[in-house]
Parts: structure tokens; C-alpha cells; sequence
């Protein structure tokens, strides 16, 4: 009984230590890239509001430009 046991052992321990190495280095692999992904995304909000923002104020800068344009220009007209 004891070498059917040690055979089974030596038969199947193996392949099922592997694949419970493979699995959790699967699940390291998946909840590290996780964790990149959100930090990354985090990121790219940060930037994005950034962004809007300066969009934004250059906006309200040409809209300003253009009302200081059109006054001048009314202004040479007279």
C-alpha cells in the first residue's frame, strides 16, 4: 500500500504542484497588472483635468482677444 501511495505521489504530485504555481503566479501576474492599470488611469485623470482646464483658459484668452479685435477695429472705423 505504501508504494502505491509513493507512486501515486510521484506520479501526480508534480503536475499538481505546477499548476498550483502556475495558478498563483496567474493570479500575482493578473492583480499586479490590476493594480498598474488603475494607478496609470489615475494618472491620465490627473492629466486630462489639467488639460481641460488650460482648454479652458485659452478659450476665455481668444474670446477675449477677439472682443479686444472687434472693439479696436470698430474704434480705426470712426
Amino acid at each position: 500500500m505504501n508504494i502505491d501511495i509513493m507512486q501515486i505521489i510521484g506520479s501526480y504530485g508534480f503536475p499538481i504542484l505546477a499548476c498550483i504555481g502556475m495558478a498563483w503566479y496567474v493570479k500575482y501576474t493578473t492583480d499586479k497588472n490590476r493594480e498598474d492599470i488603475k494607478q496609470s488611469r489615475e494618472s491620465h485623470k490627473e492629466e486630462m483635468t489639467k488639460i481641460t482646464e488650460a482648454l479652458n483658459n485659452n478659450t476665455m484668452a481668444i474670446h477675449d482677444l477677439s472682443i479686444l479685435i472687434d472693439n479696436f477695429i470698430k474704434g480705426n472705423k470712426k
